[in-house]
């Protein structure tokens, strides 16, 4: 979708900043964020450790300082002198190390530290001056932090990650015979790759063909291809490996449903991208992903870890045409109204802008 956004009155330098390993939809998330702030005309200046390297590729705009753990007081230092010269507004960090690291950088320079949370592990960031939420149940999980340990509520903003929205896309009408699931993730035991697997076999047993797509790489990768060498399903599961450019919008053009098996992730972003596409969400109830994807409404919900409820799921898919079209046209107007990219960046801007002139005004 081609956006019009109108630039922010107020220019401001910002550093966006992730340290840890940031794999996945975290660094995904940091730079559509710098993509949004850069749009409405902020300086963004973004700023990660060694471990993030392998992820920079041919960026040019990214600065690279190592931290060696959350008291690396030396490294504390370097960024200091750092942000000394590029004197920005405020920063966001999109982790608890970065958290750390920024918060003892900047010392007694009035400068807000912000922090996201990608996971529900939230103590490591409760030091931060303010908070953007990307889901209610992160909201909860901090302030319950600050409760406990008796520190007063700080300035928050529950803001989705974004998404883009593809020009043209329209909701999903009908399913391919057979059908086609996608996942795109990293490759790891808590993705719930293993459980769509099973899912498949158990359909299989049951006469009915559905064929799998898997984009990504990780660790769990060849225990994946065992799993489906023992379940006789080469012919149905197919991975694709890492995708990106031209190959990302074919997985998207062939594929029916997203599957969002996870265990414990905070918000997938393949979630958003099902509503964006404009195909079926079908998602695990685990709490992070059920915060976007409501059972009936917009997706179908399945017992965490339970591939036969998973397979129960796929199949009301198949015999209901008129669900498919339902779910697909509700997730699809969310993307547009709640998670699009011009959408996100105004609430982002709006609450950056308050939060440095709160800072200014003090």
């Amino acid at each position: 979708m081609t956006y019009e956004l109108k630039k922010s009155p107020k220019k401001l330098c910002i550093v966006n900043t992730v340290y840890g390993d940031a794999s996945g939809g975290r660094w995904q998330a940091m730079l559509n964020t710098t993509r949004a702030l850069e749009a409405l005309g902020h300086q963004v200046l973004m700023l990660t450790g060694s471990e993030n390297q392998h992820l920079i590729g041919c960026r040019t705009d990214v600065t690279v300082m190592n931290n060696a753990g959350f008291y690396d007081w030396i490294a504390a230092w370097r960024v200091r002198h750092w942000l000394k010269q590029v004197q920005p507004d405020v920063i966001i960090a999109h982790s608890g190390r970065a958290v750390y690291l920024l918060k003892h950088a900047v010392g007694r320079m009035n400068i807000p530290v912000l922090a996201v949370n990608h996971s529900h592990n939230v103590k490591r960031t409760l030091l931060a001056d303010g908070f953007i939420h990307i889901t209610p149940h992160v909201q909860h999980l901090v302030n319950q932090g600050l409760q406990k340990k008796g520190k007063p509520a700080k300035p928050e903003q529950v803001i989705s990650n974004l998404v883009d929205v593809p020009d043209g896309v329209q909701p999903i009408q009908s399913m391919s015979q057979p059908l086609t699931i996608g996942m795109m993730t990293r490759l790891v035991d808590y993705k719930g790759v293993q459980v769509l697997i099973d899912a498949v076999a158990v359909l299989k047993t049951q006469g009915i063909e559905v064929n799998v797509l898997i984009a990504g790489e990780g660790e769990y990768k060849p225990t994946l291809q065992e799993q489906v060498h023992g379940l006789v399903l080469e012919s149905q599961v197919v991975f694709l490996g890492w995708v990106c450019g031209q190959q990302k919008l074919d997985f998207y053009h062939a594929v029916d449903v997203i599957a969002v098996p996870s265990f414990n992730d905070t918000q997938p972003l393949s979630s958003l991208d099902a509503f964006a596409w404009g195909k079926v969400l079908i998602s695990s109830d685990a709490i992070g992903p059920r915060q976007v994807c409501q059972h009936e409404v917009n997706g179908l919900l399945f017992c965490c870890g339970d591939h036969n409820d998973l397979a129960l799921q796929i199949k009301r898919l198949i015999n209901d045409p008129a669900l498919v079209k339902q779910l697909a046209a509700q997730g699809f107007q969310e993307a547009r109204e709640r998670y699009a990219f011009d959408r996100v960046a105004a609430q982002i801007d709006c609450f950056l802008c308050d939060i440095v002139m709160q800072g200014t005004s003090a």
